[in-house]
């Protein structure tokens, strides 16, 4: 779904260079944290789960009306300008339990290999002059992921350290949440050089959204099955406030329509 219209939008996609792509749920339809999940033991999974249970609750629910004697009157309730902490904080968690684990480079690699990818996720990034993965999980197992399939990118993520022995031992400071996401796609357009309209900016999230700017080629994945759930997120986030930035929805557990319009546009 093009606003502007198809030619408008060929005219656009002619001037596509490089890109910047989320990962989770983008170039493949799951979520890296919660595969991470599954290898821990159960005592740790209940706890994983409670977290993002929480986290998710939070994203969709009203700040609820207290008293200061209630000891949740700030914890109960993440203020959307937390996130990022929270985010981190989320981060932090499940890496120490990770350890606890006793998980291994091994496990992760397992990970990435089990993921798969949308149809047509390999052939948009080799399409890329430069390229970059932006996401809120695991750059461990997106690097995995892209070796797998033989192609070179820059990624920003969640780092992970492990021992001599391959044991994980903890995360890099620096950790990759939904808020950083404009920001390394920022430092990706400078480092290259890049224009703006030389750049595909994709995602499936209100996040992802912060990526784009006005002047880009920038594409909102839909996957059919969560379009309901998606769009309400949008609604929640003050979609209109974003509106200008998209060039085209694609409502489609596939990336080939995107692929084709590209190869169309440089005939």
């Amino acid at each position: 779904l093009c606003g502007m219209g198809l030619n408008a939008c060929l005219d656009k996609a002619r001037l596509v260079k490089s890109g910047a792509f989320d990962f989770d749920g983008t170039l493949h339809p799951y979520n890296t944290w919660a595969l991470a999940g599954q290898r821990l033991p159960a005592h740790l999974k209940e706890k994983d789960a409670a977290i993002r249970r929480w986290y998710w609750e939070q994203l969709h629910s009203s700040t609820p009306r207290v008293s200061l004697d209630d000891p949740d009157w700030f914890h109960g309730h993440m203020s959307p300008g937390n996130q990022a902490a929270v985010d981190g904080a989320w981060v932090a968690n499940d890496v120490h339990w990770y350890v606890e684990a006793g998980l291994t480079s091994h496990d992760f690699v397992k990970i990435a290999d089990a993921l798969g990818s949308r149809e047509g996720a390999s052939e948009l990034l080799l399409m890329m002059n430069e390229r970059v993965i932006i996401t809120f999980g695991i750059e461990d197992v997106v690097k995995q992921w892209l070796y797998n399939r033989r192609i070179i990118s820059a990624v920003a993520g969640t780092r992970l350290t492990f021992d001599s022995d391959g044991h994980l031992t903890g995360h890099h400071p620096n950790v990759v949440a939904s808020g950083t996401k404009r920001y390394a796609a920022d430092r990706f357009r400078e480092i290259t050089g890049l224009r703006d309209e030389q750049v595909l900016v994709i995602g499936d999230s209100v996040v992802d959204v912060h990526m784009m700017r006005p002047g880009g080629f920038n594409i909102l994945l839909l996957p059919p099955r969560e379009a309901d759930k998606k769009l309400q997120d949008f609604r929640e986030n003050n979609l209109t406030s974003m509106w200008d930035r998209l060039t085209a929805i694609l409502v489609s557990d596939s990336l080939m329509p995107l692929v084709n319009l590209l190869m169309h546009a440089r005939i």
